[in-house]
């Protein structure tokens, strides 16, 4: 994500995390799987497998061909939104995907048409990186990070109750130098921290 963000937005993102887990009545630090996001904002969560929309071939070719090509999309329509995702896929990484449908939702991106006309792909790379950020932000937030690392959290209790990738966890900690964040709180505090 080499992308340069507006001014703020990382801090925005964060600020999701914290009042998303609040209006769940979750403590700051505490799992947030992306389905139970979706759900609190009312936004419909489909599994391709079973999408009744979604041809039999089509399921097919991603099943057994398309693995890493498709992790989802949101449908919408005006007012209606629908996220539709990989099933697929490992659930870490639907656990992902769905996030970052769901960070496309919480910006207001303007959605358009996966394929163009010419049947080209259309993608808006500012905008992708943006819903990459907020996903993974809102999966696992800075504060959420400090937690795991002052209880040494080991990283197969991450993977399972954070629903997130061994490789996500490695970035998060990174770009939110969560380690030194963790250190600095504690020499402040003293060992474990909620």
């Amino acid at each position: 994500m080499t992308n340069k963000f507006r001014h703020g937005f990382k801090s925005e993102s964060e600020f999701y995390a914290s009042v998303f887990r609040k209006e769940l009545s979750l403590a700051p630090h505490a799992p947030m799987h992306a389905k139970t996001l979706a759900e609190h904002l009312e936004i419909p969560v489909r599994p391709l497998s079973t999408h009744d929309g979604v041809p039999d071939e089509i399921k097919t070719f991603w099943q057994t061909n398309g693995e890493d090509t498709f992790s989802g999309v949101t449908i919408n329509d005006g007012t209606y939104k629908e996220i539709v995702y990989n099933d697929f896929h490992h659930p870490r990484r639907q656990n992902s995907d769905i996030a970052h449908e769901l960070a496309h939702i919480v910006l207001g991106h303007t959605l358009t048409a996966p394929i163009k006309a010419n049947g080209e792909r259309d993608y808006d790379r500012a905008i992708e990186e943006e819903a990459k950020w907020l996903g993974a932000t809102l999966l696992l937030p800075k504060k959420a990070l400090i937690h795991v690392i002052l209880n040494g959290m080991p990283i197969e209790a991450v993977r399972d109750e954070y629903g997130v990738s061994e490789s996500l966890y490695r970035f998060r900690a990174q770009v939110t130098d969560a380690f030194r964040a963790a250190k600095n709180t504690r020499r402040k505090y003293g060992t474990a921290a909620e």
